[in-house]
């Protein structure tokens, strides 16, 4: 599962706040500015978590991040932004507690995301879904 973070903002301040949270946090962010450049970077590889910053987006660019939610299916989308804005989200597929109301705050996205990649890191079950022969193995007592 791909460790990328990509972080949409129209706001450059508010972009780099968020990325400066997530470096603290030991995880690499890629900001971007415009829709064009989300839908490169998610054509190239898709991002194991997307933040969409919201705020001072155009009704066109809502329009289309929320069809960008909608085709992420490998992807968790963090959504942030005022809470009008953000329950035109709610027919998406993310979830409710992956939208984040203004204010904006850089901490609890950087918690968000880290147990976002936790999960996704996890292992997974083995082929047969044996829990027993998996543990056996890691123990050598085969």
């Amino acid at each position: 599962m791909s460790r990328l973070v990509i972080v949409f903002s129209t706001d450059p301040v508010r972009g780099r706040i968020i990325q400066k949270v997530l470096m603290r946090s030991r995880v690499e962010a890629l900001v971007l500015e415009t829709i064009e450049q989300v839908r490169e970077a998610i054509s190239r590889q898709a991002p194991g978590v997307a933040i969409f910053d919201t705020a001072g987006c155009f009704k066109g660019e809502i329009n289309h991040l929320g069809n960008l939610c909608g085709t992420l299916a490998q992807t968790a989308v963090i959504l942030v932004g005022d809470g009008a804005v953000l329950e035109r989200f709610e027919a998406s597929a993310t979830e409710k507690e992956l939208r984040l109301s203004n204010p904006l705050d850089p901490e609890l996205i950087a918690e968000k995301v880290g147990t976002l990649l936790s999960l996704k890191v996890e292992q997974k079950p083995s082929e047969d879904g044996s829990l027993e022969k998996d543990l056996k193995g890691f123990l050598g007592l085969r």
